[in-house]
């Protein structure tokens, strides 16, 4: 009885023991499993904290290369200065082109207007000629007229010789008859002469005239030429000028994009620290280069295009929301900065469509 009574309180102490080992290992089970939660919840922190690192790493790096656009901006920004350079320089010889054909075409309107002055000098002297030749004939037929008045004073002064006393007064006539028949012939003669040199200068006036004529004829054809020339240079000119403004207008385009994607950076780099940069340094809508060209030259070339009339209203929100973007986020609000950072987003969007829109 005293063996069985000392094995019940042995196996009472083992199992107390036992009790006592599983209640210890409960213990460190419950132990490590607190530690273990405990692990869990510092590896999910860790592998949070590590996410955010490399996100706020990621972005850094997105910014930074968006960085790089700035550079490319300038490069845009020196192209559309040099085209509009171009532009203007195009238009001054353009301008210097059309001076010279409006001068051609008045040479050839005058040089018309000296061929048909030509061509009625030359029928008056050919009329001239005419008339010349017309005297001619006149004073020939009056040398004829006095060569035979002569030859019958002359029969006629015979007559009165042979009349002797009675004939002497007669024969005086017949003197003064042949006397006067004699002068007109010569006078005739010196006419005939005078009219043979008018004839011979008509003639060589109009073959000179004839001369200019041709000659000016030649160089009407040269300047008509000359000028059809130059029209197709100011055509050529023309096109090239609305080429150029065409090129000058889409490089602008293209560089107030990327002056907009710059100035998004600069609200992105004040929010995650790269910038220090306060509201104030961000310019408003109406002074930056878009907003400038917006209220000045966009309005005269596009002041019509219902994109231009749509562009101010988005272009001032994207401002508005970036400005008030960090507002919110320095008063500790990042859900509200994000909220306006999407807003800007999407004003931003639609910006840049409005601007596709002008340059197409």
């Amino acid at each position: 009885m005293f063996a069985k009574l000392f094995t019940n309180n042995e196996t009472q102490q083992a199992l107390e023991k036992a009790q006592q080992e599983l209640l210890q290992l409960k213990q460190q089970n419950e132990q490590l499993s607190a530690e273990n939660e405990s692990l869990k919840a510092e590896v999910v922190s860790a592998q949070v904290s590590l996410n955010d690192n490399t996100d706020n790493q990621l972005l850094q790096c997105a910014l930074t290369g968006l960085g790089q656009v700035q550079g490319i901006r300038e490069t845009v920004l020196a192209s559309f200065m040099g085209i509009e350079e171009e532009s203007h320089s195009i238009e001054k010889v353009n301008a210097a082109f059309s001076k010279s054909e409006t001068a051609l075409r008045k040479i050839l309107v005058g040089m018309d207007q000296l061929g048909t002055n030509m061509d009625k000098m030359t029928a008056n002297i050919s009329g001239l000629s005419q008339m010349a030749d017309s005297i001619n004939t006149f004073v020939t037929t009056i040398s004829k007229i006095s060569d035979q008045t002569n030859l019958l004073a002359l029969n006629a002064a015979i007559e009165a010789a042979r009349a002797g006393e009675a004939g002497r007064g007669f024969s005086v006539v017949a003197d003064e008859v042949r006397a006067l028949a004699t002068n007109t012939n010569e006078s005739a003669n010196e006419v005939s002469d005078l009219v043979k040199k008018i004839i011979d200068t008509t003639h060589t006036t109009v073959n000179a005239v004839e001369e200019i004529q041709a000659s000016n004829i030649t160089l009407s054809d040269s300047i008509g030429h000359l000028n059809d020339e130059y029209e197709g240079i100011v055509a050529c000119c023309d096109s090239m000028k609305d080429t150029i403004l065409v090129s000058t207008t889409q490089t602008f385009i293209q560089t107030v994009k990327l002056d907009h994607v710059v100035w998004k950076g600069d609200v992105y780099n004040v929010i995650i620290g790269n910038s220090h940069k306060g509201v104030n340094d961000f310019a408003d809508h109406t002074m930056c280069r878009l907003g400038k060209w917006w209220s000045g030259e966009g309005a005269d070339k596009f002041g019509a295009h219902n994109a231009f009339k749509r562009l101010d209203a988005p272009h001032k929100e994207v401002h508005r929301a970036g400005v008030e973007a960090i507002r919110k986020f320095q008063s500790g609000d990042p859900q509200g900065a994000v909220k306006q950072l999407n807003q800007m987003e999407r004003a931003s969007v639609e910006v840049m469509d409005l601007l596709d829109q002008l340059g197409h």
